[in-house]
This record gives structure tokens, sequence and C-alpha cells, in this order.
């Protein structure tokens, strides 16, 4: 199987990233959650952010269930939404194919809050959503501690201070 998703991640010019095992690797915390709530702006706005995600207890058990999982590390400097959605867009694009090479149990985890469309229009609830079908939630919107995750498997991780710095951002493709 590693042989054959590392081929497509490739092929669609991405280098930067490793195999980790969700159960092992993946950490998934309640004080993530809390921080969506009580410190991001899309929190209740985006139909793939909180209050419109599960429970960070069903999160754990959906990553958890999976038994390899691809962990992509984007190194950003004051990225622009659209350079993002171009972005995301590539990852939705290799999520397609990794399920047409017959992994189907596959899910992306972006780096960021749903970019697709400019205003959503969500008011924080998945029925309301327009592009379900590509719309994913971010990692934190899971409840995973990213920076303890990516420290775990050895990625760089800072808190970044000012607009000048470049941001480590990461992204989990599950795969079974």
């Amino acid at each position: 199987m590693n042989e054959q998703i590392d081929k497509i991640v490739k092929q669609h010019g991405f280098t930067d990233y490793k195999w980790i095992v969700p159960q092992r690797d993946i950490i998934v915390s309640q004080w993530v959650r809390f921080h969506c709530q009580f410190g991001c702006k899309n929190y209740g706005k985006n139909g793939s952010c909180p209050p419109a995600v599960p429970s960070v207890e069903e999160c754990r058990t959906m990553i958890h269930e999976y038994e390899n999982a691809v962990i992509f590390h984007f190194n950003r400097q004051s990225a622009s939404s659209e350079d993002d959605l171009e972005l995301l867009i590539r990852i939705y694009e290799l999520e397609r194919e990794v399920f047409l090479a017959c992994y189907y149990i596959v899910f992306f985890l972006q780096y960021s809050s749903c970019l697709l469309c400019k205003d959503c229009s969500a008011e924080g609830t998945r029925s309301k959503c327009i592009n379900k079908i590509k719309s994913r939630p971010g990692a934190d919107a899971m409840g995973i501690d990213i920076y303890q995750t990516a420290h775990n498997v050895g990625y760089p991780v800072q808190v970044v201070k000012s607009h000048d710095e470049s941001t480590n951002r990461f992204g989990f493709l599950l795969i079974d």
C-alpha cells in the first residue's frame, strides 16, 4: 500500500510527508476544541468547524480506527487565501485519486478551516454547507493536538509570534 500511495502523493507534487500510525502518533485532546470555541473566528460560522463537527470523543474514535495515515508538512510564509485554496484543492484531488486506487477508507483532515466558499453560508451547521462533498474539517476542529503530534513524529513546530514568520502547517490523510 505505502508504495502505491507514495507514488500518487509524489505525482501530486507533495514531498514533505511521513507515514504514521494514528493510534500511536495522533494526539486528540479536548483542550483543542476549547481553543477552537474560545479563540477562532470561524467557530459557529463554518460548516466544517465546531460545533458542526462530531464531539472530540467521536473524532478520536474515528481517527484511531485507521491503521495508517500520512502527515503532510507545509511551510507557509504568509500565504494568501487563494494560495491556500489552490493547495487544498490539490489535496482534495489527491484524496480522490487514493480513493479511486481502491483505498476507499480515506479521509483528509486539512490544515485550516474550509476555504472552498469565500463566504460560508453554512452558519455552523453541515446541513447548510453547499460543498458537502469536498469540504473537510481542519485537524484542530477534530481535536488533534497538532503541536504535540507533529513534534512526536519529528517535525519542527513552534508558536508563531508575528506575521513575518513562516508557519509550519500539517494535514493528515487517513488511509485504510
